[in-house]
């Protein structure tokens, strides 16, 4: 049945640019919210995938990792290396078992040991390495006690990360939190000294709006004088929708209803539509700013995460995850096979390790060469 009180269509609706304004904000935030709950979602299932599946996987991948350097070290003894091979090799295993230890942490001996023989450095000493104490110090600030560098260095960095995840987390996004807020503060007291900005109630005034369309709506659709059963049916409906929205203080939602119904001359004249839309999209624009912040929060706080399992409107992707593990399950037989490998021919095997492992240290030299270069014209 076709409804009898008929809703403004947009034809007959004037479409100033502020209502245009209106109109995009509140789309602009149905789409935020939308994307920050599938977001949260998201994120709480690719945790929980990770959690119980691919860290397994990883784990795993480390291990073999570590199995491969202790490989190489030991086939370097039985063969001998020579001197020539000897400056590549030196440096590779110094970086991978740099990368280890901050797995598996200086606890791990057998690794100790082999990265002071490769970097010709003790723990101690990299436990006076600038960067590390750099590290100590701003984990010292954010979780609020004296870290000691060699007790990251011991337990591995990505130990004593997890042991601490929470506060770290926690600690970051409150300074985020913190740094938007003076952020705003000091805009919106660049604003008031410029004199820019109006020195009215603007709650008191919304109320004021929110009044007289309650009023304005009240008047019009007051079912009690209506004869025709069928209209007083559907100006109960409105009446009820408006009365909702105005006990709740939803002045969104009371405007919606304004528009939607009330044509322009009916509210009186002290009441102008388009000033009301500009002091509600003052709110829509503080609302979506809130909602973009949070939202950069969950991105600041689990980047990676979301690079790699989540989509481009916030939801769990099975096909990135798929990906991610299918990779990781690649990787892990790769491994397995050149661990093999190095057991049943292991004179050409460790030859072939040579050769990649010059091109790796060659590559990487190179890259180092070309980034000094290009940063002096900076």
């Amino acid at each position: 049945m076709k409804p009898v009180v008929a809703p403004k269509t947009q034809t007959s609706t004037k479409r100033s640019k502020t209502y245009i304004k209106y109109e995009k904000l509140l789309a602009d935030i149905e789409r935020q919210k939308q994307f920050k709950i599938n977001l949260e979602e998201a994120l709480h299932k690719a945790f929980s995938k990770v959690n119980t599946e691919l860290s397994p996987l990883i784990k795993q991948s480390h291990l073999l990792k570590r199995d491969y350097i202790i490989r190489l070290d030991e086939l370097a003894l039985e063969i001998g290396i020579g001197k020539i091979n000897r400056e590549w090799i030196e440096p590779y295993m110094a970086d991978e078992l740099e990368e280890l230890l901050d797995i598996f942490g200086h606890e791990d001996t057998l690794l100790s040991k082999l990265y002071e023989k490769y970097a010709n450095v003790s723990i101690d000493d990299v436990a006076e390495d600038e960067d590390v104490i750099a590290m100590a110090n701003s984990l010292s600030e954010i979780l609020g006690f004296e870290v000691d560098p060699k007790e990251i260095l011991e337990k591995g960095q990505t130990a004593y990360f997890e042991q601490y995840r929470d506060q770290i987390f926690e600690s970051l996004n409150n300074r985020q939190r913190d740094f938007s807020d003076a952020e705003e503060e000091h805009s919106t007291q660049k604003k008031q000294k410029a004199g820019s900005a109006k020195k009215t109630d603007e709650t008191a005034q919304l109320a004021k709006d929110a009044r007289k369309i309650y009023m304005g709506l009240v008047k019009k659709f007051h079912p009690d004088l209506e004869i025709n059963a069928d209209i007083r049916d559907e100006k109960n409906e409105i009446i009820k929708l408006v009365t909702k929205a105005y006990q709740e203080n939803d002045f969104f939602g009371l405007l919606k209803l304004h528009i939607t119904y009330m044509e322009d001359n009916e509210i009186g004249a002290e009441a102008n539509a388009d000033d009301m839309l500009k002091r509600y999209n003052k709110l829509l624009q503080k609302q979506l700013r809130e909602l973009t912040n949070a939202i950069g929060e969950i991105h600041f706080s689990s980047e990676a995460i979301i690079a790699d399992f989540i989509d481009k409107n916030g939801k769990f992707s099975p096909q990135k995850y798929a990906a991610r593990r299918k990779a990781l399950e690649k990787q892990i037989a790769a491994m397995q096979a050149d661990l093999a490998g190095s057991k049943k021919r292991p004179k050409g095997w460790f030859k072939d390790q040579v050769s990649m492992i010059k091109d790796i240290v060659q590559q990487s030299m190179m890259e180092g060469m070309f980034h000094n270069m290009f940063s002096g014209f900076r």
